[in-house]
């Protein structure tokens, strides 16, 4: 998947369905009446300004701040948070058809490397690290994985994207009044491979349904939006929690056993 193209298009496909796409502006605060979140404070274009709305739907990433700012638990242990980077390398010589994973703790403590070959001589290649081993940083530990894999090594980086991303159970609770979590912001990521994408995708509908449903019957209570977290608990709730077991139950040390290997490849679509 390329994320630029794809985060692109998904704004675009919005502002043809009427939404109003604000760039370059970060969100500082929120505004509440009677304890009910109905908008937040942001700053654009080099001025503070107050954006109304009677549900606010965050998806601010790692450890929320906007949830944090709404009383919710958002902070994660280090065990629990995985700290990522990954390149875009060019002019590798690599079969397109062939995805690449390490399991390995001198490559990547407690988590793993991949490729994602792009074709054209072009790959992702990435890994993520358990923030509470390393004795590196991810960025680290990623150039001397590519300067050991002689498939890699003669590549060129041509762009990075590095970052923490949760492998904890998801937040609980996931809504407010007002207010409803989605994707990392809700920890709504496979404790096990990492993935993330799909499960944000179904999150953003079912709170998408949900504010819908809300508005519509002028009620945006925390008991209202709960029916956003019993949606979602229904749609991956089972899955996440058994693979946060799963990965808990093989400790660090464990991880490239034959038997987490065959279960990693099994969450992560393979046989």
């Amino acid at each position: 998947l390329e994320r630029r193209v794809f985060d692109r298009a998904l704004a675009e496909r919005a502002v043809r369905s009427g939404a109003e796409v604000r760039v370059k502006t970060a969100v500082t605060g929120l505004v509440r009446e009677h304890g009910v979140v109905c908008g937040v404070i942001a700053e654009w274009q080099g001025r503070q300004i107050e954006i109304s709305a009677q549900v606010v739907i965050a998806a601010d990433g790692v450890e929320s701040r906007v949830g944090s700012w709404a009383g919710m638990s958002t902070q994660l242990s280090l065990q629990d948070t995985m700290t990522c980077a990954q390149y875009l390398l060019a002019g590798i010589d690599w079969d397109v058809a062939c995805l690449g994973y390490w399991i390995d703790e001198e490559i990547a403590p407690g988590g793993y490397a991949w490729v994602f070959p792009k074709g054209e001589g072009r790959a992702n290649v990435g890994l993520g690290i358990q923030a509470d081993l390393a004795d590196l940083t991810a960025l680290a530990y990623l150039n001397r994985f590519v300067e050991q894999e002689p498939a890699l090594s003669t590549g060129s980086p041509v762009t990075l994207v590095a970052g923490n991303m949760p492998v904890a159970m998801p937040c609980s609770p996931m809504s407010a009044g007002g207010l409803m979590l989605v994707g990392d912001a809700a920890r709504q990521v496979d404790p096990l491979t990492g993935g993330g994408i799909a499960n944000a995708m179904t999150a953003g509908r079912l709170a998408a349904q949900v504010a819908a449903g809300a508005l519509e019957a002028d009620d945006t209570s925390a008991r209202r939006l709960a029916a956003y977290q019993e949606q979602v608990e229904q749609a991956m709730g089972r899955r996440l929690m058994r693979n946060y077991r799963l990965r808990e139950r093989f400790p660090p040390d464990q991880r490239a056993s034959r038997n987490f290997v065959r279960l990693f490849a099994v969450a992560a679509g393979g046989t």
